[in-house]
């Protein structure tokens, strides 16, 4: 058969060669519709781009201590604004002790503190202890241990700071894609033509170079870290997407049927019996956003990121094989207790529930 079309391919033309006049490239409409975006919307695009600076990212990086004020915010931070939010975040974290349990409501003040000091203001004996700590009480005396030696290799080799930066960009990346995966997550669960949309395009994220997700982004946004974290949530987001669909998609019917016929309303099904049981899976689907999210950091460098990930950059860039290879192991040992820790949780779930995930 392939010998019969190469000998055909030689009498007609065009089954070798195609001709040009008949090609059709979408590129230049491509390009078009992107500048009208660009032209048209210019102002919103300012707006997303600055509310998500100074509002999420800003505060996160450096404190609300550090990010409030008049050209900022519109105001000056006072002491009772400080002691204000001291009241809400602990009323809040009481509530969380109230409804679900200690380790919750400690959650909600660890991040309340990080959210008013800042990740990277933070002393870093007290993110090594925080860590290690929670390592500990999640995975056992061998992963805080690991965590503490992990962390205290990035201390005492001088890059703690650009850790920080990638910890703060990645992490936020890395919230915003899985509360926007397991959202879409549970709707194609319950949908199967939200799920069969999201099924390709789920594909060409994860399988089209990292590179090419940043030139839209870049476009339209210019250089900066805003438009690293949109690309690394527009990769990391896939994993989130999958892993809430396939626990929502496979729980033991006997416990749906259960609670079916105990006269559970949809949302209480949701909430009370399919997600608690779901939840082993979907952090492993957290795990996996965690992976992809740091995969992208090292791309999102070539877009003026300023952590580990601009260190490997300059390493590669400047043939500075020491510098490249300390910042690379150090994201190495981000990733890696980032990996045992969400795995330990899932293991610990799993046990609690009886219930083996595959």
């Amino acid at each position: 058969g392939a010998a019969a079309f190469y000998a055909l391919a030689k009498l007609i033309p065009v089954l070798e060669i195609w001709p040009r006049d008949m090609e059709f490239s979408p590129a230049r409409s491509m390009n078009e519709s992107l500048t009208y975006l660009i032209v048209n919307f210019r102002k919103e695009i300012e707006t997303i781009k600055t509310l998500a600076f100074f509002f999420v990212m800003l505060p996160t990086k450096i404190g609300l201590q550090g990010s409030i004020s008049p050209f900022t915010w519109g105001f000056e931070l006072q002491t009772w604004h400080s002691l204000a939010y001291a009241g809400c975040m602990t009323l809040i974290g009481a509530v969380c002790a109230y409804r679900f349990n200690a380790y919750v409501a400690i959650f909600v003040l660890l991040f309340a503190i990080f959210f008013y000091f800042g990740l990277t203001k933070m002393p870093w004996p007290s993110l090594l202890l925080i860590y290690s700590f929670a390592a500990w009480r999640i995975g056992g005396y061998k992963l805080g241990l690991g965590t503490f030696l992990g962390l205290g290799f990035i201390v005492v080799t001088g890059i703690w700071p650009e850790a920080m930066l990638s910890v703060y960009l990645c992490s936020i990346a890395v919230i915003i894609s899985f509360i926007l995966g397991a959202g879409l997550g549970i709707w194609a669960s319950n949908n199967d033509t939200v799920s069969a949309i999201l099924r390709p395009i789920n594909d060409t994220l994860q399988t089209m170079p990292l590179f090419v997700i940043l030139i839209p982004f870049v476009m339209v946004f210019k250089i900066g870290e805003f438009t690293a974290l949109l690309a690394i949530i527009a990769y990391a987001i896939v994993p989130a997407i999958r892993y809430t669909e396939h626990g929502l998609r496979n729980l033991p019917e006997g416990i749906i049927e259960a609670a079916q016929m105990m006269g559970c309303t949809k949302r209480q099904m949701l909430w009370s019996v399919k997600i608690p049981l779901a939840l082993p899976v979907m952090m492993l689907g957290l795990n996996q956003t965690i992976m992809y999210g740091i995969a992208m950091l090292v791309i999102a460098a070539l877009v003026g990121t300023n952590g580990l990930e601009q260190l490997v950059y300059i390493g590669l860039s400047d043939g500075n094989f020491g510098v490249g290879l300390i910042a690379g192991m150090a994201l190495a040992i981000i990733a890696m207790i980032a990996d045992r820790t969400t795995q330990a949780w899932s293991r610990n779930r799993q046990s609690d529930l009886d219930i083996s995930v595959t």
